[in-house]
């Protein structure tokens, strides 16, 4: 190969690394409720985000998930979602959030949630978070839009007249 194919190939690659704009120490600091209720994302990228919340101590008076914790999880995956949208020194406003809740998740363990975008325009995202049982059963569907506030997306101000 010749150098600049070489070049070009290495440029390719780079610009295909993909850096989150926060990490593990970011997501799990100890004044978040996240941390309070034990969700661990598990995996990001601007395609895909996934995490887990906890059964135990996520439960409601009958011994079922807690609705709320499943809302808090889905908010948690698509905001975080969003934000890799919006990129570095972006900002996210949250519109909507809606959950339907199909079967009780029971037992112990955890669910896990899989946020997918539905929609990534310039000002504003929409993502699908399914909510899924052990025995990968649906339990839950949440769908959250949020603003996205991107850096630099906006042109420069016009000039103003006195």
């Amino acid at each position: 190969m010749s150098q600049a194919v070489t070049e070009d190939v290495a440029q390719d690659a780079e610009q295909e690394r993909f850096e989150a704009p926060f990490d593990m120490e970011t997501l799990t600091r100890p004044d978040l409720l996240t941390t309070s209720l034990g969700i661990v994302v598990t995996d990001w990228n601007p395609k895909r985000v996934t995490g887990t919340l906890p059964l135990d101590g996520s439960r409601q008076y009958y011994g079922f998930l807690h609705g709320g914790a499943s809302a808090a999880l889905i908010e948690t995956l698509g905001s975080l979602a969003a934000v890799l949208e919006a990129g570095p020194g972006g900002m996210v406003l949250g519109q909507e959030l809606s959950v339907t809740h199909h079967r009780a998740a029971r037992g112990s363990g955890s669910v896990t949630g899989i946020c997918t975008p539905l929609f990534l325009g310039t000002s504003v995202a929409t993502y699908e978070v399914a909510v899924l049982d052990q025995r990968d059963r649906r339990i839950a569907t949440g769908r959250i839009t949020c603003q996205l506030r991107r850096r630099g997306a906006r042109g420069a101000e016009p000039e103003r007249k006195a």
